[in-house]
């Protein structure tokens, strides 16, 4: 795809970070300020898919079954490949029949429940503390496993590089007023693994390219191994991009959130492993790595 290139990635290390910590900051801001908003997967909740043979009066639908749950409900209505429903999002319902009841009331035998989701807050508490911790275990397993198979320094490149791409991601996702599902939990920790396949190829030809030449300066080292490694990263992130997109415009509804957030992750995570890790990496080794070196 791209022979013999020579990119001075190291003269741009510096701006690079800058612009990725203004974005970081403000993903952060946006987490800690607009809040992220939950699915019913972590909230506990009935969702119930609805497909209506008549007019729909949504304010008179939400009235009525606000005076007959007793409850605040959502109702809103989806326009989705050819086809429109309503979408009901109340508290946890642990008798369903009462949809039934109540939609009888409003249009008789002109309805047709598609599907309920029901999950208690019982459950939604645990999922949202089992999401927590796979997240965070996975970042220090990966951490135990950089600093075993390369040192601390590589670690500390991997991890900010992680983090840069789970948080920036979840930011894009708060913007967007998207909600935080499971699905999505499980996108965040593909992202993990990808940006830490891409990272570790890249750490692998720093770590050979340093043994050949033990006493050259650094920058050039971490310089000539991306430029090595660029061919496959962009071709790697190319192909699996291209999977990504088809499975986001055709995976529907369900799969549409998931592969967005995989979407922007892959970007991310080709980006962070050359220029958040790398530079990360190189600043460490130059500080704290004692051999002389020579230019």
């Amino acid at each position: 795809m791209i022979s013999k290139i020579n990119f001075n990635f190291t003269n741009y290390f510096k701006s690079m970070v800058l612009i990725s910590l203004v974005i970081f900051l403000v993903s952060l801001m946006s987490l800690l300020i607009v809040g992220v908003k939950s699915s019913i997967d972590f909230t506990g909740g009935t969702v119930i898919n609805v497909q209506v043979d008549t007019d729909v009066n949504l304010s008179n639908l939400r009235q009525v079954l606000e005076q007959d749950l007793k409850q605040p409900v959502s109702v809103v209505e989806v326009n989705s490949n050819n086809e429109t429903y309503i979408l009901l999002k109340m508290g946890y319902l642990s008798n369903e029949q009462v949809i039934n009841d109540v939609l009888s009331k409003v249009y008789d035998n002109q309805y047709s429940i598609n599907q309920i989701e029901s999950i208690g807050p019982k459950i939604g508490d645990e999922l949202k503390v089992n999401a927590r911790n796979a997240i965070i275990a996975s970042l220090l397993l990966i951490a135990l496993y950089i600093s075993i198979r390369f040192d601390g320094y590589y670690a500390i490149g991997s991890l900010f590089a992680l983090l840069h791409d789970v948080l920036i991601t979840l930011g894009v996702l708060v913007l967007m007023n998207m909600e935080i599902s499971i699905s999505i939990i499980a996108a965040l920790l593909t992202i993990v693994g990808y940006s830490l396949n891409d990272t570790i190829v890249i750490y692998d030809r720093i770590r050979e390219n340093m043994l050949l030449n033990p006493y050259r300066d650094k920058k050039k080292v971490f310089n000539t191994s991306l430029n090595q490694t660029l061919n496959r990263t962009l071709v790697t992130s190319i192909t699996t991009l291209i999977v990504v997109i088809v499975l986001y415009i055709y995976g529907g509804d369900v799969l549409r959130p998931f592969s967005f957030a995989l979407i922007i992750g892959i970007i991310l995570g080709t980006y962070s492993s050359i220029f958040i890790a790398s530079p990360i990496t190189l600043y460490l080794e130059e500080k704290y790595n004692i051999e002389t070196e020579e230019n």
